[in-house]
Order: C-alpha cells, then structure tokens, then sequence
C-alpha cells in the first residue's frame, strides 16, 4: 500500500516508518485537513488522539513527516522553522513515522488555508 499526501496540485508519495505512530496514521487515512505553515513547515490538526512518545525527534530532515502529540497535528518539514538554528526544530518534539519521497521544494508554495489530504490508493 502506497501513502501520499496531496495539497492542491502537489502530490508526493510518503515512504512509511514501520511504527506504532504510523501504524494509528495508516489506521485512520484518508485523514483531511487544513494547512498551517510554521516557517518551512506545513501542518494541520487531526482528529487522531495518540499520545505516546516514540522515539521522539526535537531535530529532524527535509521531507519528514511527523505526528506533533500537543497538537494532534500531521507536520511536514521542508525547510527550517522560526526557532532553528543549522538544524531544523519542531516546536517541541514529533514522531517521524514517514518521509516525503521525491522533493519537496514545491511545498514552499502552499499556503495557509489550503486542503491537504493524505491518503492511500
């Protein structure tokens, strides 16, 4: 099974991280919502309640896609946010359970507002 995540004319594919967090993700896709941008990074709330820190990254890579628990928020991280530094930082940490596949510079077009989709075919 194949994720991918689609903002307007944006689709990328998302490369899964065997994980309890992406296993409650799969579990509940196609998940839906409304984008907000955070410096280089887009997320959007979900109606996903799982609270279990796993493995949690307060550092993470281009093109990693996370679950943030405080926010029960899908976030894709694509640049730097307003408090990195020559590392890109999340709010607070996050757990990875994916990866963008492919590049991901046309995410710096999306705006806040906008759908986003993540789903499977």
């Amino acid at each position: 099974m194949a994720v991918f995540v689609k903002v307007g004319d944006i689709v990328r594919e998302i490369e899964i991280v065997e994980s309890k967090t992406s296993k409650v993700i799969v579990e509940n896709l196609p998940i839906e919502g409304v984008v907000r941008r955070w410096g280089d990074e887009i997320y959007f709330e979900t109606r996903i309640d799982f609270e279990e820190e796993e493995n949690p990254k307060d550092v993470v890579e281009i093109g990693d896609v996370a679950f943030w628990i405080p926010g029960k928020a899908v976030c894709i991280f694509f640049g730097k946010t307003p408090i990195s530094d020559d590392k890109i930082r999340p709010a607070s940490p996050v757990n990875v359970f994916g990866k963008i596949k492919g590049d991901t510079e046309d995410f710096k077009k999306i705006s806040e507002g906008e759908r986003i989709l993540i789903y499977s075919d």
